[in-house]
């Protein structure tokens, strides 16, 4: 009698429905051989690119003149020449200012319009006269900024001349205006994104009216917007 109730209840169990079992979303994981998602850095702005500069600087020059004709005038007297010129002659270049307005084209190029204002006036057409041209001229070119640090970096120019002063010969008629090329290196300091300063040295070659050249070595101030 106990082994038919055993084996009646082992029945029951047989047929009684299963109890559900919830169900477990498996856990997902990454493909052994995946590599994780790249992070992207934030963009950090660097350079001067889309801003507009202006820019004001004077500097110390020398310069050599060497006239194409013998005997004309070019500021300094030799008592061994027929004329009583010096075939060349040497002195410091007449003071003067420079403004530049200038535009980031790259982060490393500006465009730059460079326009040189003479402060005192140079020699006249003969020794005996005083007055004598003041400078004037407009180069422009572009800028070329490398080897940036976080706030200073080197920079190079190359530039065109065109020289407007109103030199004269001896006989009162105007020399015309001159061409040349002209350089400048130096070390520029962003004192902030708008505010920079620069230490320069400069070269001019001019070669239309006489062959002269300017070695020259200044400061300049710069700001930018926006």
């Amino acid at each position: 009698m106990h082994g038919t109730v055993r084996v009646g209840l082992f029945v029951a169990a047989l047929m009684s429905p299963a109890v559900a079992q919830p169900s477990v979303d498996p856990v997902p994981t990454a493909s052994p051989g995946a590599a994780p998602a790249p992070v992207v850095p934030a963009q950090v702005e660097k350079g001067h690119k889309g801003q507009v500069q202006l820019s004001l600087r004077t500097a110390i020059g020398m310069r050599a003149i060497v006239p194409y004709e013998k005997g004309e005038y070019c500021g300094d007297l030799d008592n061994e020449t027929s004329s009583g010129n010096a075939p060349v002659c040497s002195s410091r270049a007449p003071f003067s200012i420079d403004l530049e307005l200038g535009y980031g084209i790259t982060p490393k190029i500006d465009t730059i319009l460079e326009m040189r204002l003479g402060l005192e006036g140079d020699f006249g057409a003969t020794a005996a006269t005083t007055d004598g041209p003041s400078m004037f001229h407009l180069s422009p070119g572009a800028r070329f900024f490398f080897s940036d640090t976080k706030r200073t970096k080197l920079f190079s120019t190359a530039q065109i001349v065109l020289d407007f002063a109103g030199y004269k010969d001896a006989g009162g008629q105007g020399k015309g205006a001159d061409f040349g090329l002209r350089n400048m290196n130096g070390l520029w300091i962003d004192v902030k994104r708008n505010y920079s300063v620069y230490a320069y040295v400069g070269e001019t070659l001019t070669f239309a009216r006489w062959l002269k050249f300017e070695l020259e070595g200044g400061l300049g101030f710069s700001y930018r917007y926006p």
